[in-house]
C-alpha cells in the first residue's frame, strides 16, 4: 500500500539511472509535436535528486510541464482547506471512534515511535491519519517531497517561467481516499500500520524496477498493493488515467510539446496512460 501512496498521489535516484536500458519514461508523437510521459516516486533523497540527460532534454525542449497538481499553485492555506472538507470526521467523533479501541492502540503506539503525536489527528479521518504515519516513516528513512521530481521540475519551471499546469486539484485526490467506507479505511489502517516495518524494504523494490524502467515488475507491485483494495484502485488509478487521458488528448494536437510527469503507477498495466495511448492509436516508445 505505501508504494500504492507514494507512486500514485503524494524521483528515487535517478543518477543511478544512466546505465540502465530503460527509463520510467515514454514519448508520444503527435499530429505535429511530442509528448513525453515520466514516471515518478513523488519523493527523494536529496542525495540521490539528479535528473537522467533524457528527462532535462525533454523539460527544454517542452513548453509546457505537466504534473498532477499544479505545484506552484498550490498554497498552504489550499492544504489546510482541502483537509478540513475531506480529511476531517464529522463533529463529535474521533480517531478513537473510527478505529475502536484496539485497532486505536496500535496507531498511537506506532505513531509515538515516528514522533508524531497521535492527539494532532484526533479529529481527522482514519484514511488521513494512516498517510501522516507513512509520511513520518518517510521522513525517518530520508526521503523529502523537496527533492522530489515534482517539486524539483515545478521549482525549475517557476524560475524559468515556464507554464505549468495541473490535471487535477489537491481536492481532486483528497475525495478518492473519502469516499471510503468506515470499514475500508479501518483496513487501510491496519494494512498501512502492518507495513510501517518493512518500509525501507518495499521503498527498495519499487525503487529496483524504477531506476531500470521495468514495467512489467512495477505492474506487478501495483497488482500487488490493490489486491485487497480493488474499488480504491479503480478509484486511484483507472477512474483518474480516463480523467487524465482527456486532457492529455489535446496536447498531441498541439504545436509545442509537453512533459507530462505521473506516479509511475499510473503509466504502467492495463488501464495505465500508456496502454490507453496505444489502444487510441498513439506510437509510445520507451526511452
Amino acid at each position: 500500500m505505501r508504494r500504492m501512496v507514494l507512486c500514485l498521489i503524494v524521483g528515487l535516484a535517478y543518477a543511478s539511472l544512466a546505465a540502465a536500458a530503460h527509463h520510467t519514461f515514454w514519448s508520444v508523437r503527435g499530429a505535429h509535436n511530442t509528448v513525453y510521459l515520466l514516471g515518478s516516486v513523488h519523493v527523494l533523497k536529496p542525495e540521490d535528486s539528479a535528473l537522467p540527460a533524457e528527462v532535462q532534454l525533454a523539460y527544454t525542449q517542452s513548453k509546457t510541464l505537466v504534473l498532477e497538481v499544479n505545484l506552484n499553485d498550490l498554497s498552504s492555506a489550499a492544504m489546510l482547506g482541502a483537509s478540513i472538507q475531506y480529511a476531517s470526521l464529522p463533529e463529535g467523533q474521533t480517531l478513537a471512534d473510527a478505529l475502536g479501541p484496539e485497532l486505536y492502540r496500535s496507531f498511537v503506539s506506532h505513531a509515538n515511535a515516528l514522533g508524531v503525536d497521535p492527539d494532532v489527528l484526533t479529529g481527522f479521518q482514519p484514511w488521513f491519519a494512516a498517510l501522516m504515519l507513512d509520511d513520518a516513516q518517510m521522513a525517518k528513512l530520508g526521503f523529502a517531497a523537496s527533492a522530489g521530481v515534482d517539486e524539483q521540475l515545478a521549482t525549475r519551471a517557476q524560475s524559468d517561467n515556464k507554464p505549468l499546469i495541473g490535471l487535477e486539484t489537491v481536492e481532486d485526490q483528497f475525495s478518492v481516499f473519502s469516499q471510503l467506507s468506515p470499514d475500508e479505511q479501518r483496513r487501510y489502517v491496519r494494512f498501512s500500520l502492518a507495513s510501517l516495518d518493512s518500509a525501507a524494504a518495499d521503498i527498495e523494490a519499487t525503487v529496483s524496477a524504477w531506476r531500470q524502467g521495468d514495467s512489467g515488475a512495477l505492474e506487478k507491485l501495483l497488482e500487488e498493493d490493490f489486491k485487497d483494495f480493488p474499488d480504491l484502485r479503480r478509484r486511484l488509478t483507472i477512474d483518474r488515467n480516463q480523467r487524465w487521458l482527456e486532457k492529455i488528448l489535446p496536447m498531441l494536437n498541439a504545436g509545442e510539446d509537453y512533459l507530462v510527469v505521473v506516479g509511475a503507477l499510473h503509466l504502467v498495466g492495463s488501464g495505465g496512460l500508456v496502454d490507453l495511448l496505444q489502444k487510441r492509436g498513439f506510437q509510445v516508445t520507451q526511452h
